[in-house]
This record gives C-alpha cells, structure tokens and sequence, in this order.
C-alpha cells in the first residue's frame, strides 16, 4: 500500500452535531480550536476522543470491538477469535497465491521485506474486508456514548434536524483522482438509527511482506479438508488488512488522551474520590449502596489514568524526562511528586525549587493544579505517535506562563505527540505566531529570541475557527488561515480589543465633556 509518509491529513468532516453545523477539520501535529463559547469546540475535542478509542480499540465494553483491533477484521492471527469467513473459491484463490508466494521466497532466500504487489484479485478481497466495517457501528456508538456521558447518541443530533448527523474520516492519497477516490469512514445516526461504512479506491495499490505467506503455508502442510483450508484463509486475509487498516484514519489508531477543563477540581478532589472507591469497597455486601454520580467517558478515563500511575514507570528515554523536567522547572518552578500511598493509590504533592517538603496539590496555586497533570502524563503516560487533547490550556494561568507553556506543548509536538487544545486565549495564538514565524529563519538567525527551541513549521499546526452563524442555524468550522499581513491568525480577538478600546475612547470624551464648564 502507499506508504503512510505519502497519505495527506486525516480530514474529519462533521455535520449537525451538538451546536455544529458543520466542521471540516484537519488533523495536524498540533490542531486548535478556536472560537465564541457555546459553539462546539469541546463536543468535537470529545468527538475525537471517542474516534482515537474507537479505532485504537481501546472500547472498554467486550461485547463491542473496533475495526482495527484484536478481535475484529484487522486483529493478528494470534488474536482472531471470529475472522470473517471466505468463499471456498476465494479460500482456493488465496491459497494458491501465498504457496506459489512462498516458493518464490523459498527459492530466491529472501530475507529482506521488500514488499510484492498483491495481484488484483486479492487486493479486491482486501479492499473489501477493510470497507465491510458496518458489524461495528454499535460498538462506536456505544464509544460515543460513553465519551460524552449521555443516553443516547441521537441526544447529539443538533436540535430539530431531521437529516441526523454524520461523521466522516478520508485522507487524499496521491493515486485519488477525485473526492471520490478518497479513503473514507463514514458515521451516521439519524431517527435513532446509526451505522458505518467504509471505502477504499481501487486506485491504492496494496503491496505486502512476501514473508507472510510462510506462516500460512506452515499451517496447510498438515491434513486439511475444505473447512480447515477456508478458516486459514479467512485468518490470512485478515492478517493481510491487518498490514493496511491502522494506516487508513491514522492517526485515530493511536491512543488517545483527554485532559478535561476541570482539572483543577479533579486534581483537588483526587483523594476524596480515592478515599470514596476504597470505603465502597471495604463495605461490599453489607448492604445497598447509594448509586454514584454519572462521570463523562472523558472524565471517567482521565480519573482512572491518575489512579492507575502507581503502576506506571517513569518513561525512560530521556527526551520524555526532558520534557516533564522542563516544564516543571521553567514553568512550575517546582516538582511535581507521585507517591505510592499505604492503600497503593497514588498521591501527588507539589515540591517548590529550594524547598525541603513538599505540598499536597490541593495547598497549591491553580496554576499548578492545572499542569499537574500534563507533567505526569508527560513523564508516565504519552508516548510518540499518540494524541494529547487539553481543553483550555490558559486555564488559571497568567498570560506568561500561558506563553511559556504553549511553547512546551510545542516542545512535545517537536517530540512526535499530536497535540489538540480548545482555547479562548489571544495569548496562546499570539505566541503560535511567533513560533510559525520562528520556522521562517535559520536556527543561526534564531539565537537570542524567545521561543527560539520551540519553532513549528506552517504544516505542523493548524487553528480552526467555530463561528456562530443563524444560517444554517449552528457553529460552521473553518481553517484560520495563517495570514502575514494581519501578522497572525483572524480569530475575532482583534475585534474585541478594538470594540473595548472605542468604549474607553468614548467614555473617556463624555468625562472630557462633563468636566467643562457650563
């Protein structure tokens, strides 16, 4: 298949969900939504969220699972409990292919993986395999639910429209010819009912290892009748998507993590909420519990990450500890601390640079509460490759330190984690700015300026904008474009201090002509 350096952006093309009308966005190293409050900009983060779960088969319900994992059509033959099943002819045809493949590698003692064009008739089979994903719109709908924290996914479906709401995942490939040669995965509910599809261009070339034919043929040299040589086959093709399916919405297949707007709260109450698990279950049985308040899919995952670190290790590739370290000592100006407590649960505390004793979170400024938690998913959780989403990284922080942490989440996207924020803050553009402008100069040129480490290209980020609009009645999502001239991004925020300063030019002439005399 064409590598996955070759594929364009995933582009996610959203309608008619929460308050959007519609959203066309494209998923970057670092993508910021921007925009008016109550315009979408946390229902499409959660969205996502849901998506990376979906895809990365991360679901937490066994009953459901994804189409790129484990027990689904892209799972290995080690975890295919249910491949699907093959005709015979298409068994016969299969079969036929991987023995003549494996006489080939056979004879010419290849080792390498120089990957073999799949001839057409089994690249049709493939194509189909990775298209035919309908068996799982139930368990992406119960994702969704889930993530959002509500009844049903209808309750999404913006208000009085009757066309439901739809979510579509395509990536251009160079092969495409038109839109309609896109690679596309498309969600839609409406009037309660919801399903998914998929396409695959026959324009993509699918090429795979001539070595994982062996495996297979291994597995026929023993007695097989028909049955036998269909199941093997169905597995094979399955091994064969496999190689394709985690490329096709990457990265979506990666996981995926949620920083909540309401951190601080958590990170405060994070003991009392321990404290509450442990007494619930020292009382099992002796009586009937009062129900527990419903938690969001993104809340209930972020509490379980922070209880869970007690079992996590510190990363230990240095660039990790480099990056927590950093934004700890050029940030916080302090440590952040997780330790093992009497229960096995983890504290966390707060140790200021010079000090002999640390501090619990909760004695701490908000500021610290809410970079907490980044500092320890940095240091135990995140990984390259996977997706860091924080709502409202400007939270409680003062507009310097909102600058300086907007370059250390530039440090992090540097690193390799794709990073999507939700912002209000004039600031946090102001210095992406500086940082696609920084791009533009030579690292000689960039001595002596702020920011100068922290440099991101114009194909690394990309800020779209959600904007009110009474037709259609809704938010419509749209890229920002990095404009020279303005010196920056349009978001609006201009308009706001220009509107603030004709409000003093004015009530500072009528004090001018209150004060004259009579």
């Amino acid at each position: 298949m064409t590598a996955p350096s070759e594929f364009g952006n995933l582009e996610l093309n959203v309608t008619n969900l929460g308050p959007i009308a519609r959203a066309n966005v494209e998923l970057r190293p670092m993508t910021v939504f921007v925009g008016p409050s109550n315009t979408g900009k946390s229902y499409l983060a959660v969205l996502i969220y849901a998506l990376h779960r979906f895809f990365s088969g991360t679901v937490l319900d066994p009953r459901f699972s994804s189409p790129f994992r484990d027990n689904s059509i892209f799972g290995g033959i080690g975890h295919q409990q249910n491949p699907k099943t093959v005709s015979a002819e298409d068994a016969e045809a299969l079969i036929g292919w991987a023995e003549s493949l494996y006489e080939e590698v056979h004879e010419a003692n290849r080792s390498e993986k120089a990957p073999v064009q799949l001839p057409e008739y089994v690249a049709t089979m493939v194509r189909h395999q990775l298209e035919d994903v309908g068996d799982f719109a139930q368990s992406l709908d119960a994702e969704i639910v889930r993530c959002f924290g509500i009844e049903t996914t209808g309750s999404l479906v913006r208000n009085g429209i009757e066309e439901g709401m739809s979510v579509v995942a395509r990536r251009f490939v160079p092969e495409a010819a038109s839109e309609a040669d896109y690679i596309r995965y498309k969600y839609t509910i409406k009037g309660g009912k919801f399903d998914l599809d998929g396409s695959i261009p026959s324009t993509i070339s699918l090429r795979a290892d001539p070595r994982i034919s062996s495996q297979f043929v291994r597995f026929l040299r023993y007695p097989a009748n028909e049955i036998r040589r269909v199941a093997i086959s169905s597995v094979m093709l399955s091994e064969l998507a496999d190689e394709y399916g985690p490329d096709l919405v990457s990265p979506l297949t990666r996981m995926s993590y949620y920083l909540p707007a309401d951190r601080t709260g958590v990170m405060h109450a994070h003991k009392t909420i321990v404290r509450s698990l442990i007494g619930r279950a020292s009382r099992a049985g002796l009586g009937p519990e009062p129900p527990l308040p419903a938690l969001s899919g993104v809340l209930a995952d972020f509490l379980e990450t922070l209880i869970g670190l007690s079992e996590r290790r510190p990363a230990r590739r240095r660039r990790w500890k480099d990056l927590a370290g950093r934004l700890e000592t050029e940030v916080l100006g302090g440590a952040i601390l997780n330790r093992e407590s009497v229960t096995g649960y983890p504290e966390f505390s707060y140790q200021p640079d010079g000090w002999e004793r640390d501090l619990p979170l909760m004695h701490t400024s908000s500021m610290v509460s809410e970079l907490a938690p980044v500092v320890l998913y940095l240091r135990h959780v995140v990984q390259a490759g996977e997706t860091l989403i924080i709502e409202e990284p400007e939270s409680h922080l003062h507009p310097a330190k909102q600058v300086e942490f907007i370059r250390h989440l530039s440090a992090v996207v540097r690193a390799g984690v794709r990073v999507i924020i939700t912002t209000h803050s004039e600031w946090v553009l102001d210095e992406l700015t500086n940082l696609v402008r920084l791009s533009k100069l030579s690292e000689q040129r960039r001595e002596g300026i702020a920011g100068a480490d922290y440099a991101l290209s114009p194909d690394q980020l990309g800020v779209w904008l959600f904007e009110p609009k009474s037709r259609p009645k809704g938010s419509v999502v749209k890229e920002i474009p990095f404009d020279e001239d303005f010196g920056g991004f349009r978001s609006g925020f201009d308009e706001v201090a220009t509107e603030t300063y004709n409000d003093y030019a004015a009530i500072s002439n009528r004090i001018t002509e209150e004060a004259k005399p009579d």
